[in-house]
């Protein structure tokens, strides 16, 4: 797998980073997405519908799915969680893992960010029984759903003027959490898109994040294209 987005629930993958996805799908990259929880239970849903959903959001953005089933609103980074997420590494040996950021008002979030950290140094632990072969993924950044009215200071934005549209697709695939605000949701999307964007020199933006510092390999990306 090239790159792992690691997910609190159904929704955050696309909501935070659903156009740099597209991107890489588009790119013919091999991505997965990771649902700790399957979001239930909220107001408007049911796990049937909020799983059926998230197909119908991988699709969209080209993408596969995996759900490890740990409980909604108490997610917890706990030993048993870091093992589950840790096996999906060493299964999938993604080259970068993308978590949430760790600055966020939803315990869920926050403690998804701190599960994805663990997990990842579990993930190389030797002598034990978890499945796989120990594995580090080399990269790990962050990215942002947010509950807080903050501007974050991304490490990089990424050009999806050509995706955001998908991007939005995919989000208002999720008709039970976003049908009775789906204007709403276009909008914010858009205006925070149009933010980030301008702060490049693109249409539109998205921004990521990073707990380490961020390695360039081939110097040619920082030119122009």
């Amino acid at each position: 797998m090239d790159v792992l987005v690691v997910a609190a629930h159904p929704d955050d993958a696309e909501i935070g980073l659903g156009g740099t996805i597209a991107r890489w799908t588009e790119e013919g990259l091999d991505v997965g997405i990771v649902d700790l929880t399957d979001g239930e239970p909220t107001p408007r849903g049911e796990r049937h519908v909020r799983l059926a959903e998230a197909e119908r959001a991988a699709d969209i953005l080209g993408t596969r799915r995996l759900l490890l089933d740990l409980p909604n609103r108490y997610l917890m980074d706990t030993i048993e969680a870091r093992v589950a997420l840790a096996q999906v590494m060493r299964l999938h040996a993604p080259r970068t893992v993308f978590a949430p950021l760790g600055r966020d008002q939803h315990p869920d979030h926050l403690a998804a960010s701190q599960l994805a950290r663990h997990a990842r140094f579990y993930a190389k632990l030797t002598k034990t029984d978890m499945a796989g072969d120990p594995y580090y993924p080399p990269v790990l950044l962050q990215f942002a759903t947010s509950h807080l009215r903050k501007v974050f200071q991304p490490a990089a934005v990424v050009d999806i003027s050509d995706t955001l549209e998908r991007k939005i697709s995919a989000v208002l695939s999720y008709r039970s959490q976003f049908e009775l605000r789906e204007e709403a949701v276009r909008e914010t999307l858009t205006a925070t898109a149009r933010f980030y964007g301008v702060r490049i020199g693109v249409r539109y933006g998205e921004p990521i994040f990073a707990p380490e510092e961020l390695a360039i390999w081939d110097p040619a990306t920082l030119l122009p294209g």
